[in-house]
């Protein structure tokens, strides 16, 4: 499956994660970007509410073809801004505990995807993530980019997250994106 298109019709997201996309756009955009969620259905969202998956991945995709990737990136660094870390998290735990994260924003999906954190290695400064969703890899990558730096490796001066190209990935069609995380 490529981006943008939910795993299972019945998968639903968490309205605080929509006001946090939505927040992360300046005034002088909000007024076309709150037209995207009422063309998408995407209404009354509330903290405690639920919408559409594909709903809001209609949005993304609104969003997307209108202003393209980089923004989609930093909608994604502005939501990962918005999660707390526990003072001390490692990058690793970041990481790892990435997937309870995300399946806490999501239900009623038999099929919502994961994230996987599939290498660790603070020798060689590198890891490796797997994000099976149907989210938008640029947004994802604004979303790891942001863990990355808030638990960066205290000896690290420099970390990076890109998408691994040597792998297929969501934009060729992919279920998949293979995030390398890299520091010095």
């Amino acid at each position: 499956m490529a981006q943008f298109i939910a795993f299972d019709k019945n998968a639903e997201v968490a309205g605080h994660s929509i006001l946090s996309t939505l927040s992360t756009f300046p005034e002088y955009y909000r007024a076309e970007i709150e037209q995207f969620f009422k063309d998408n259905n995407v209404t009354n969202v509330t903290p405690d509410s639920w919408h559409s998956q594909q709903s809001y991945l209609n949005v993304c995709k609104d969003i997307s073809t209108r202003y393209g990737p980089s923004t989609l990136f930093n909608a994604g660094v502005a939501v990962g801004e918005s999660v707390p870390f526990p003072p001390g998290t490692t990058l690793q735990a970041a990481f790892a505990g990435w997937n309870d994260a995300y399946l806490s924003h999501h239900r009623n999906g038999y099929l919502m995807g994961y994230i996987k954190l599939l290498s660790f290695d603070p020798q060689a400064k590198k890891a490796v993530v797997e994000c099976k969703n149907p989210y938008p890899s640029h947004f994802e990558r604004g979303i790891a980019t942001t863990f990355a730096r808030k638990c960066k490796p205290k000896d690290a001066a420099f970390i990076d997250v890109q998408l691994d190209n040597t792998m297929k990935s969501r934009l060729d069609g992919a279920d998949s994106c293979f995030y390398v995380i890299t520091w010095i």
